[in-house]
């Protein structure tokens, strides 16, 4: 949890309540009922953010997948974040030692990010074996077409007690996200809507956009910002337009 305590704590957008909202469903569920989550969404949507936020709320253990994630090393890291500070063994030695652990506090969650990394490996089975064998919930978070390759995964798929969608920010999250990165500037209603309009809601797209203008307001002293003082529609960064990565 160390890096995650270094992370900024985020604006409370939809995304955020709705994650954590699910981890209270996750480590309340019916002791009968299974422990898989899954959060899906597009690239930039603010699913780590709110991963984060919901980690340290729920004193949750997360590990972060990547391109070259294999089962040894997901459990390598898995245990590190469980307080093993070096794991040896083989994989069915940290698989059980992993057990072991989150059956200790089986209301302590286990977060995987970036599970689209692993969605379509044969070891993404492990994570189901660590829930069902210790009780603890496991959440993946992933870009979109995870659901969809989980789906290959029968015993994996059918173990999903919820599924949950992320969503684009609207105006409502963008003036959240406006008054925690730009406090004390005004955002006039046409830049602000130009913004959700050329990122199409992408939280981070939104972001950077809301950077410039703070970076703006400090160079040139301004307290407000209509789309003509930005630079126009030009200045606004926004979206290219792109299919779903096929992972």
């Amino acid at each position: 949890m160390n890096e995650l305590s270094k992370v900024n704590r985020p604006a409370p957008l939809k995304n955020v309540a709705a994650f954590s909202t699910l981890l209270a469903k996750m480590v309340e569920r019916d002791p009968d009922a299974p422990g898989l989550a899954v959060f899906s969404g597009p690239s930039g949507w603010g699913k780590s953010k709110s991963a984060v936020y919901g980690a340290n709320k729920y004193r949750a253990s997360y590990v972060e997948c990547g391109q070259f994630t294999t089962a040894r090393s997901m459990l390598t890291e898995i245990l590190i974040e469980l307080g093993e500070q070096r794991p040896r063994g083989s994989i069915e030695d940290m698989k059980s030692q992993a057990i072991m652990t989150m059956a200790g506090d089986p209301r302590r969650p286990l977060i995987i990010d970036e599970a689209h990394f692993i969605s379509r490996k044969r070891f993404v089975d492990l994570l189901r074996e660590l829930s069902d064998k210790s009780g603890a919930p496991v959440v993946l978070i992933g870009e979109e077409l995870l659901p969809a390759h989980l789906e290959e995964f029968e015993r994996v798929h059918n173990r999903v007690l919820e599924w949950l969608q992320a969503v684009p920010c609207d105006a409502e999250d963008f003036q959240l996200l406006a008054s925690f990165r730009c406090p004390g500037i005004e955002i006039a209603p046409d830049l602000a809507g130009a913004i959700l309009d050329k990122t199409r809601g992408n939280t981070r797209r939104i972001v950077i956009n809301l950077i410039d203008i703070a970076s703006a307001a400090q160079v040139h002293g301004l307290k407000r910002f209509d789309l003509a003082s930005f630079g126009g529609l030009s200045a606004v960064k926004g979206a290219p337009k792109f299919s779903p990565r096929k992972f």
